[in-house]
């Protein structure tokens, strides 16, 4: 019999009594028969199946149970060891055994705890080169636990009594342990209330302050969007190829980690990927694939993420970049804002944070949108469009959210109604909604109306593909603002929603690109500046939005955690700036060229004020109906002054309207991957990032079997057209 009281005589003035007094309470910990807790006594494998299964029994099955030798079913402990076994808790030993009355370790109920709850992929592992400084008895942690005990520490789940510079992870865990690593891991999954207690391990309070100065690393990727993440991958690997070890690498960035890693692409949401345009005539000559010959390192992370063509899923990107990034052994650090950088003859020598910790390496990769540890290393960066004469005009920014309950055959009949009734002028219930729409200007009405038909007459309707949708009308845009009771124009309106670019995540979950918000030049700054955070403002339409999508089916709407901004200026002093024209001219020597990559000159909401400009200089707006398929290379990513830096982001040296198809993620993932490799080479032979030549990459690329096909084509009147733009409109 036990003793099933929540207070226990023994436990008075025990450092844990509130941990298992809290437990206690939930039934999950019994004392007794004769009414004492022993807080102080080991707990064997098989109690701690027990203590495990009852505390999370919610953890769904993830593997089938295999019977081990030594525990039958008549066994006290058989389902709690089985359901344990189910739900990655617990592992046995080789021989099938699992040892059920062996002493578990401190050490291995914290891997096993962070293993059933799925901490290893959830959780940053950035506290494990600072062990040494939290943990006195650091050289006692097991191979194989170290990783678990950065985990443990980050998630706030160790207690160590009576000294908490030490983990003591060798020793038999005790009741009270146990009793204080469970609690925490509910805490942490914020099922139960904070306990203070003086032995808990803070990750902040336990680094010595005086030792942060010396964070030593090789290389340093600040930002985690995804051609940042892969570039530190790359480098990574090719100095590893080269030496036999990996680097020190360390990925810094201001969003938090929580909720994902990867950027726009995930804390954004941006699941529509925009991928490499190519001519049918140039796929059919070289039996390419729908979008070409991608970069070695983006097919990987695609195929590693579950996507088919266009859909990429955020929790699959997510797991995917920190695999990938487990996989090289670099560090994660988020919620990072930079105070100053320290440079040393023009390299910059360390970057320290606004928490005064100083984190050094050699080399360094910024794939911000705004350039901004560029900006901090004294790297000059133009304002918005400057490039066209025009440094307060930007780029729209999106709030993109995913619908769910709405299939796409709804959707699809849904538009076909409104496509019907606003291009019948006598459906006079329509046409009142579409004046609305149009802020009652008959003109702007006869134009939305136009804009509803294709060439031939046709309604112009959603084209489906197999995880995608393209919508080809405003059909959709006209219904919410005339909802919304707001023209359908950026200017006037402050935001609209545009034709959606959709991601089919699956038959009911729909992701949108199309809810665009008007910044200017300095909003765009101040927004990457503050972790692309949407403003009270932009979540105010947000439930618009979501108001009316349920109006039409929808069951829930979710926006992204952070918006999707497109464009932040572009920086000055690159090794070799690329420019619109140098795309249509078809790009860098194929001789050079590390991939080829094409896309037409978007500026979705366009650029404000470059219609006027262009009349004012006397110019005539390129017609730019041929979308650039250029070849590529590194040097418009690299910095002539800052020479172990590269700016891998719609921020890099483009020139004109080379930011419009050079901020795509596939190009930069290409010019991630050449930047990577490059860092490579630099490292390993102590060279100036700044001097690796497309050369270098490109025999590397092709000694390792990662060259794709060069295919890019040189459209050479309209790039002579376009340079004459370029240079006159600036």
């Amino acid at each position: 019999m036990v003793n099933t009281s929540t207070s226990f005589p023994d436990i008075k003035n025990h450092w844990a009594r509130k941990f298992i007094e809290a437990l206690a309470t939930r039934r999950i910990l019994n004392g007794y028969p004769d009414g004492s807790f022993r807080p102080n006594y080991s707990v064997t494998r098989a109690e701690f199946a027990a203590i495990i299964t009852s505390t999370f029994y919610q953890i769904p099955k993830k593997r089938e149970y295999i019977p081990f030798v030594d525990v039958p079913a008549s066994h006290w402990a058989f389902s709690a060891i089985k359901k344990s076994y189910e739900t990655v808790f617990i592992s046995g030993f080789p021989n099938r055994e699992f040892r059920p009355a062996n002493r578990i370790t401190r050490a291995n109920a914290l891997v096993s705890i962070i293993s059933g709850l799925g901490f290893t992929s959830s959780v940053d592992s950035d506290l494990l080169s600072f062990l040494p400084q939290i943990y006195q008895d650091y050289n006692q942690i097991p191979e194989y636990a170290k990783i678990a005990m950065a985990i443990s520490t980050k998630a706030g789940l160790v207690a160590s009594f009576p000294d908490i510079k030490l983990l003591n992870p060798t020793l038999a865990a005790t009741r009270a342990d146990i009793s204080a690593f469970v609690y925490q891991a509910l805490v942490y999954l914020e099922q139960a209330e904070k306990i203070e207690s003086e032995y808990l391990i803070s990750s902040q309070l336990s680094i010595n302050p005086d030792l942060d100065k010396a964070r030593k690393y090789d290389i340093i990727c600040f930002g985690d969007e995804v051609p940042g993440v892969l570039s530190l991958v790359c480098a990574s690997r090719e100095y590893n190829r080269r030496t036999g070890k990996y680097p020190r690498s360390l990925l810094l960035f201001k969003g938090n980690s929580q909720l994902g890693i990867g950027g726009h692409l995930v804390r954004g949401g941006l699941s529509y990927l925009d991928r490499s345009a190519v001519p049918i005539s140039i796929r059919r000559d070289l039996d390419l694939d729908t979008f070409g010959d991608s970069p070695a390192i983006y097919d990987e992370f695609l195929q590693r993420s579950g996507v088919y063509q266009i859909a990429l899923n955020p929790q699959n990107a997510n797991l995917t970049l920190r695999q990938m990034l487990q996989e090289v052994k670099a560090n994660i650090l988020s919620n990072a804002e930079i105070k100053s950088v320290v440079k040393y003859d023009k390299k910059i020598a360390a970057i320290e944070l606004v928490r005064d910790e100083v984190y050094t390496a050699k080399h360094f990769i910024d794939c911000t949108v705004n350039a901004e540890l560029a900006q901090f290393a004294g790297v000059k960066k133009l304002k918005g469009f400057a490039t066209f004469g025009l440094p307060d005009s930007e780029l729209s920014v999106t709030l993109t959210f995913q619908t769910k309950g709405l299939s796409v055959e709804k959707l699809k009949r849904i538009e076909y109604e409104y496509l019907e009734g606003f291009t019948n002028p006598a459906n006079m219930q329509f046409q009142n909604l579409l004046n609305i729409a149009a802020g009652n200007n008959s003109e702007f009405a006869d134009y939305l109306r136009q804009g509803l038909i294709d060439g031939n007459g046709n309604l112009k309707t959603m084209y489906a593909g197999k995880d995608y949708i393209d919508v080809r009308s405003k059909a959709l845009s006209i219904a919410y603002h005339s909802f919304r009771g707001t023209p359908l124009s950026l200017q006037v309106s402050g935001s609209v929603l545009d034709n959606g670019n959709i991601a089919i995540l699956d038959n009911n979950t729909l992701s949108w690109n199309a809810l665009l918000f008007d910044v200017n030049a300095d909003k765009a700054e101040t927004l990457a500046r503050k972790k692309a955070l949407p403003t009270a403002g932009m979540l105010q339409e947000m439930e618009s939005v979501a108001k009316w999508f349920k109006n039409i089916g929808a069951l829930e709407v979710v926006p992204a955690s952070e918006l999707y901004i497109r464009h932040a200026g572009n920086i000055l002093g690159a090794v070799k700036p690329l420019t619109g024209a140098e795309m249509l001219a078809g790009g860098v020597p194929e001789n050079q060229a590390l991939g080829t990559f094409g896309y037409h000159f978007d500026i979705r909401g366009g650029v404000a004020g470059l219609i006027d400009r262009s009349s004012e200089k006397g110019l005539q707006k390129p017609s730019l109906h041929l979308p650039p398929l250029f070849n590529f290379g590194v040097q418009h990513a690299l910095v002539k002054d800052v020479p172990n830096l590269a700016v891998i982001s719609p921020a890099s040296g483009f020139k004109g309207y080379a930011s419009s198809a050079g901020r795509i993620v596939e190009f930069n993932c290409g010019v991630g991957q050449g930047v990577g490799i490059g860092i490579g080479i630099a490292l390993s032979e102590n060279r100036n990032l700044a001097e690796i030549s497309n050369l270098e990459v490109r025999e590397v690329l092709v000694n390792t079997q990662r060259l794709p096909k060069i295919y890019g084509v040189s459209y050479i009147e309209q790039a002579r057209e376009l340079d004459v733009f370029e240079n006159l409109i600036a």
